[in-house]
């Protein structure tokens, strides 16, 4: 593809912070993409954006970086996706663009990713899986039903996470759809103070503890599994911002625990509510533990700030790998940690973060690698993907 124009313009994420959008002109076309956040950031990301004292400046210098450095170097050129992010990558020059910023890369590689979908007349999902050898295929949406930790609410646990099982993404993101709208009217008679009022992600806030928060979602569950669907009920315990170097402190709960009780306290949740999914229960450099937890639990224990989307932190014996594009810079470096972790037998969850914009990209990427799941929410700006989900799912069936 030949990009005849680029183009880049500081747009707002759903934080209200600054982000970057790009657009590249093929064949008289823009394709346009715009980055997400953050909010519990692992350490071992890359650097989202390039050095600067606030958020405002150095997204301010990362469109400088682009306009002055990136742009005169791809335009005119005859690039493939895969080239444009190697491009990229030789620019920065640091394992974790430090130099750019990964948000500043990634802005320009999804737009080269769609604009490669224009140039070759596919959809976006069908370009990903073209362009990086994988097959597209239905995802399950994981929704982000009742929120707390770093992303606002009561628990210490950050998310309590809601998904069904099936092939057809529209019945799945409806289905799911109406059992949010049902967890708040059981919310509104189980917690008198209950006002509606939604965390960074759109899940519901509630002052009530994990047990009951658990107890309501299994009532959800066994109300879709009446109507004859399999459901998967999870956690995001995001561990990494309750260790505090020698044990977890669980604020909101008055309680403090060792990595063993810590092991014994998820493995007791699981096994009493049946939970299909738990995602970093340890802190970001645990991975016996990890792997420990994995050993005595039917779910399907998931790193998030243990891995951080990076090929090289995989390991066998942990069960899951969760997805984040904006972890590692570009879709290149994100396809080769997906690959990894499939052959390391590994389910892969690719998902949204706090700040999202309205870029329904993560849907096709998701479809494009053939994720098992899509972590993307429940409502707010999440509806943009998952209505993408829905379109996806209608050109599938065809």
């Amino acid at each position: 593809m030949k990009i005849n124009g680029a183009r880049a313009r500081i747009v707002l994420n759903a934080k209200a912070a600054p982000t970057i959008e790009v657009e590249l002109n093929v064949s008289g076309h823009w394709a346009r993409a715009s980055v997400p956040a953050g909010t519990s950031a692992g350490k071992h990301e890359v650097k989202p954006w390039p050095p600067a004292d606030n958020i405002d400046l150095a997204v301010s210098k990362a469109k400088r970086i682009l306009e002055n450095e990136v742009f005169p170097e791809i335009l005119q050129g005859d690039w493939e996706p895969r080239e444009v992010d190697e491009f990229l990558e030789q620019l920065d020059g640091t394992p974790d663009f430090r130099k750019i910023g990964g948000n500043t890369a990634l802005a320009v590689s999804i737009a080269a990713m769609k604009a490669f979908s224009w140039d070759a007349g596919i959809p976006w999902y069908q370009a990903v899986a073209n362009a990086y050898g994988f097959k597209s295929g239905p995802v399950k949406p994981l929704e982000n039903f009742i929120g707390g930790g770093a992303h606002g609410g009561h628990t210490d646990i950050q998310e309590f996470l809601v998904a069904v099982k099936g092939t057809n993404m529209a019945e799945m993101v409806h289905t799911l759809s109406w059992a949010y709208r049902q967890t708040k009217e059981l919310l509104k008679r189980a917690d008198p103070h209950f006002v509606g009022a939604l965390t960074l992600e759109s899940a519901f806030v509630t002052e009530l503890g994990t047990e009951d928060i658990l107890n309501i979602l299994s009532a959800i569950r066994t109300g879709l599994e009446e109507l004859g669907y399999e459901v998967v009920l999870g956690v995001d315990v995001a561990a990494a911002e309750l260790w505090d170097g020698k044990r977890y402190v669980w604020k909101s709960e008055g309680v403090e625990r060792t990595t063993e009780e810590q092991l014994q306290y998820i493995r007791e949740l699981a096994t009493e509510h049946k939970l299909g999914y738990i995602e970093d229960p340890f802190h970001d450099d645990d991975f016996e533990s990890f792997k420990r937890l994995q050993a005595s639990v039917d779910a399907v224990v998931v790193g998030d700030d243990l891995f951080v989307t990076d090929e090289h932190r995989l390991q066998e014996g942990i069960g899951g790998a969760l997805i984040k594009y904006n972890q590692r810079g570009t879709l290149l470096r994100t396809v080769r940690t997906v690959k990894r972790a499939r052959e390391l037998g590994m389910t892969v969850t690719v998902s949204h973060r706090s700040g999202e914009t309205d870029d329904p990209f993560l849907a096709h990427f998701a479809v494009g690698v053939g994720a098992d799941f899509a972590k993307i929410g429940a409502a707010g700006i999440r509806t943009v993907k998952l209505n993408e989900l829905i379109r996806i799912s209608e050109e599938l069936e065809r």
